[in-house]
């Protein structure tokens, strides 16, 4: 049996080798056993170099080594190498085990491959996005190839247990000195206590060897082989940088919500107990600033409490820094704005909710256009929107102008003159509210892309999401137009019970009573109303533009036939 596979595997291994020739151009590593170990061709399991050399364009951040089953025909075999090859994925042939009936997992008539699959997202949902990702390959293809073990590829690099030795400059000792030192030897000393010093040399040992010992080493020129000095340089391990203990059970591994979690927990409450004492009166505000003391100790011991128990003093004085600036910072803030300390609570808790979801809503844009179309064409199309959105924004603040004039009263748009900022002004408010609604609808397809929820409909993405960004933006530059002809229909209320309409982004309507000079004037649209206030919104050159509450209708004269005066009430004399 084993035979059969060694034999079945070499002509497949050269099937594979002429396909990746012309598809890729390099050779495909040799074969791995079924436990992920290497090959006869790669005793020490490193890395080929051609097969470094042809990392994909993508950048991915997940790996998930995949055994596929493919049928064990050179036709199959090739198509599959070449469709798993050219979106960036490492393949190589796959042996079972001598002790194990690995092979009867496969099926008859199959041969194994094992398949590297990387994709950039999230921890969750990576393993069914990369077995997700074959399956569709090959439906959409018909390639015989199927998913049999799927596994997450992953290295604690999150948490380093080793010591950290930091060699700076050896200082001169103070009591070395003749005389008295002076200030800068002092400060000196001080940046040595503190680590505030140039660091030449950083150096990350298992366990917790000496510092002697280390020196010792790098007198004798290990490691990088770079001389090293003990007179002029001296080695040192930051607070909180001491290694794991050899002997100690090994730690495991913490999550980072689970670090910040009950520190960020900590905080705010002692944001709150600062609000709450504002609140209290007498001594009843003890009671709050007892309970921001007690938080001192459990926040300083989530914040020192990283490779081991620190001195008790450490943690006081890293708990009270970051404890009593939250409880000052509440305190003033309940002091300083307008309203009861309750009030203060819940805009606060509004403002911190806000701050959470303009968070989300950035962090899901950073997913949706990060290593994406939009990023890789970010130098040219960046370049193209920005004078297009320059143009586009004082036409459709006219737009809405010739709105609010035509619709609401009647007057062409062209009858008075706005400024091109007041065209700007009109249309930040509806052009802002479309690109935040697409805002939101692209950073719900990156929170969607993150954690690999649009594998299965990929193309229905691509096409749904920027038809659904169009959608709003139509929507909300539609509410836009309604919002002035509201405008506009708020302003004919006002002048029919004679009041003059607030402005709309520069337009500004105002009662005046109109007086021919004589009798017989042409008049477009009249008669004209001499006895009672009419609306104008300015004069277009030779002409001015009326509106006739009454008639609900627009008119317009020469200036040089009437005489123009601003009405005192809604009838003229």
């Amino acid at each position: 049996m084993r035979e059969k596979y060694r034999n079945g595997e070499s002509g497949m291994l050269r099937t594979l080798r002429t396909a990746t020739r012309r598809s890729a151009g390099r050779p495909v590593p040799g074969p791995r056993t079924g436990s992920g170990s290497a090959g006869p061709g790669d005793p020490g399991g490193s890395v080929d170099r051609a097969d470094t050399a042809a990392l994909p364009n993508e950048p991915f951040n997940r790996r998930i080594e995949v055994l596929v089953a493919v049928v064990d025909s050179p036709d199959e075999t090739s198509l599959t190498a070449q469709l798993l090859e050219g979106r960036g994925w490492s393949v190589r042939p796959w042996l079972p085990r001598d002790d194990t009936a690995d092979a009867s997992a496969l099926g008859p008539g199959r041969v194994g491959l094992l398949v590297e699959v990387r994709l950039h997202g999230a921890r969750f949902g990576a393993v069914q996005a990369a077995v997700s990702e074959i399956e569709n390959l090959a439906r959409r293809h018909q390639a015989g190839m199927w998913v049999v073990d799927a596994f997450l590829i992953e290295h604690d690099l999150a948490h380093d247990y080793r010591s950290v030795f930091h060699a700076h400059r050896r200082l001169l000792e103070t009591s070395a000195l003749p005389g008295s030192p002076s200030p800068r030897t002092w400060i000196a000393a001080l940046r040595t206590s503190l680590g505030v010093i140039s660091t030449v040399r950083i150096l990350k040992q298992t366990g917790r060897p000496s510092v002697e010992a280390l020196e010792r080493r790098l007198e004798r020129g290990t490691l990088t082989g770079r001389p090293y000095d003990p007179q002029a340089l001296q080695l040192r391990i930051p607070m909180g940088m001491e290694g794991r203990d050899p002997d100690g059970p090994p730690p495991s591994p913490v999550s980072a919500w689970r670090l910040a979690g009950p520190m960020l927990a900590g905080l705010g409450a002692a944001g709150a107990c600062g609000i709450a004492a504002a609140a209290a009166d007498g001594l009843f505000m003890l009671v709050p600033l007892l309970v921001a003391c007690a938080l001192v100790w459990p926040v300083g011991h989530e914040i020192t409490n990283r490779r081991g128990e620190q001195p008790l003093a450490d943690t006081i004085v890293w708990g009270a820094a970051a404890v009593a600036p939250m409880t000052v910072a509440g305190l003033l803030l309940a002091l300083i704005m307008p309203g009861p300390p309750a009030q203060v609570a819940r805009v606060t808790a509004y403002m911190v909710l806000g701050v959470a979801l303009c968070a989300l809503m950035l962090y899901g844009l950073g997913y949706a256009l990060v290593h994406s179309w939009f990023s890789r064409n970010a130098n040219w199309a960046v370049p193209a929107l920005v004078p297009a959105l320059a143009l586009s924004l004082p036409w459709f603040g006219g737009l809405l102008h010739t709105m609010y004039l035509k619709a609401g009263f009647g007057v062409p748009s062209d009858a008075i003159t706005v400024s091109v900022y007041w065209s700007y002004a009109a249309s930040l408010k509806p052009t802002g509210i479309a690109l935040g609604l697409a805002a939101v609808v692209l950073a719900i397809a990156g929170w969607l892309r993150h954690y690999h929820q649009w594998v299965h409909a990929r193309g229905m993405v691509r096409i749904g999401v920027p038809l659904m960004s169009l959608f709003v933006i139509g929507i909300s530059l539609t509410a836009g137009l309604v919002g002035a002809e509201a405008a506009a229909n708020r302003a004919r209320v006002a002048a029919a019970s004679g009041e003059n309409p607030a402005a709309y982004y520069g337009v500004q309507g105002r009662l005046v009573c109109v007086k021919p000079v004589s009798k017989g004037i042409p008049v477009f649209n009249g008669p004209l109303a001499n006895r009672r206030s009419l609306l104008t919104f300015g004069t277009s050159g030779d002409r001015v533009w009326l509106w006739d509450p009454r008639r609900d209708q627009s008119l317009s004269v020469r200036l040089e036939d009437v005489v123009v005066t601003e009405a005192g009430a809604s009838t003229c004399g």
